[in-house]
């Protein structure tokens, strides 16, 4: 073989060689990348204030979380517009499995509903639902009002002047009452804000004396519970009578969910389902979601995928009942 064949051989050997690698690590690339996951931190957007029922929730969860997964988890409060903000943000971001939404109902199935978004459910891929808890009256501490009772008298006396705060129009705390109201025959005045955090301020300030929302929110700011909205009593509230004993047969719960981006790899979701299921049963998470009153109700990627289609359903009828549908 001359010189010149010679070098030809190795030139044609060692392109073959580089192509048949490149081949090889353009079909494992995504492999490689997945089996890393997380190779940095991985970011849980909460649309709500910093101290608000689903924050306090989410920061019991994390810690655990962040361990099963085997990285670093940060909490990042996404705050406006009913929790529609965070949640645009995150159905916005790259589907890697670094941007994940921890939520309560109303930004997945209510406010895509009721105001023209950019995104709907089916922009994001389950995770897990995580906690399920019946959403309870509340006054602040050493209120005037200790019963439903007294709630509807005095919006009687007074039409349109007692109000109560809600974290934004169409949200459970927001359509929780107005469903009261009606039931009662009274009105009342509805005062939003950005989040329960807000409100809180505002409750322990006394410019605001009723408000529904998680149950967290109770022992957490030693406020006064008047009543759940359920049909039987909540065995870490078992003195606080339920609203079917006041008189009215009216039922709300706010249940908090973990999604991903649509898109995001089969690999990464089944990493972050079975980290979530192990985190809730971390005894550090068991004890602080009690303590918090928050009942840990888990569903793999299957099960939430399909409440949510349900729960999409019930609340446009909710939508429609409280006059808040789009119109």
């Amino acid at each position: 073989m001359t010189h010149a064949g010679f070098r030809w051989l190795i030139t044609r050997t060692v392109a073959g060689a580089g192509l048949l690698a490149a081949l090889a690590s353009a079909a494992s690339g995504p492999v490689a990348a997945q089996a890393k996951y997380p190779d940095r931190p991985v970011t849980i957007v909460v649309a709500w204030p910093a101290g608000g029922a689903t924050d306090l929730a989410a920061r019991v969860f994390n810690e655990a979380f962040g361990k099963q997964v085997g990285g670093q988890t940060i909490i990042k409060n996404v705050v406006g517009a009913a929790g529609t903000i965070g949640a645009t943000e995150v159905a916005s971001a790259p589907a890697d499995g670094y941007t994940l939404l921890y939520t309560p109902i109303g930004p997945m199935v209510i406010q895509p509903q009721r105001m023209k978004l950019t995104y709907d459910p089916s922009s994001f891929a389950p995770v897990c639902k995580i906690t399920d808890a019946p959403v309870v009256l509340m006054s602040p501490p050493n209120s005037r009002f200790k019963t439903v009772k007294t709630i509807v008298d005095a919006a009687k006396a007074d039409p349109g002047k007692l109000a109560y705060a809600s974290t934004g129009p169409g949200t459970i705390p927001h359509i929780s009452m107005v469903g009261l109201a009606k039931a009662a025959g009274v009105t009342m005045k509805h005062v939003p804000y950005k989040g329960s955090a807000d409100v809180m301020q505002a409750m322990l300030a006394g410019t605001i004396e009723v408000f529904s929302d998680q149950p967290n929110l109770v022992p957490q700011y030693n406020l006064t519970p008047v009543a759940v909205f359920a049909g039987k009593r909540l065995t870490s509230f078992p003195d606080l009578p339920t609203m079917k004993e006041a008189g009215y047969d009216l039922k709300f719960s706010i249940w908090n969910g973990l999604f991903a981006p649509k898109g995001t790899p089969e690999a990464v979701l089944a990493k972050l389902e079975a980290a979530c299921k192990a985190a809730l049963a971390d005894a550090a998470v068991v004890e602080g979601l009690a303590k918090q009153k928050q009942p840990i109700d888990f569903r793999d990627r299957a099960g939430l995928a399909a409440f949510v289609a349900d729960e999409f359903k019930t609340a446009k009828t909710l939508i429609e009942e409280a006059g808040l549908a789009a119109k």
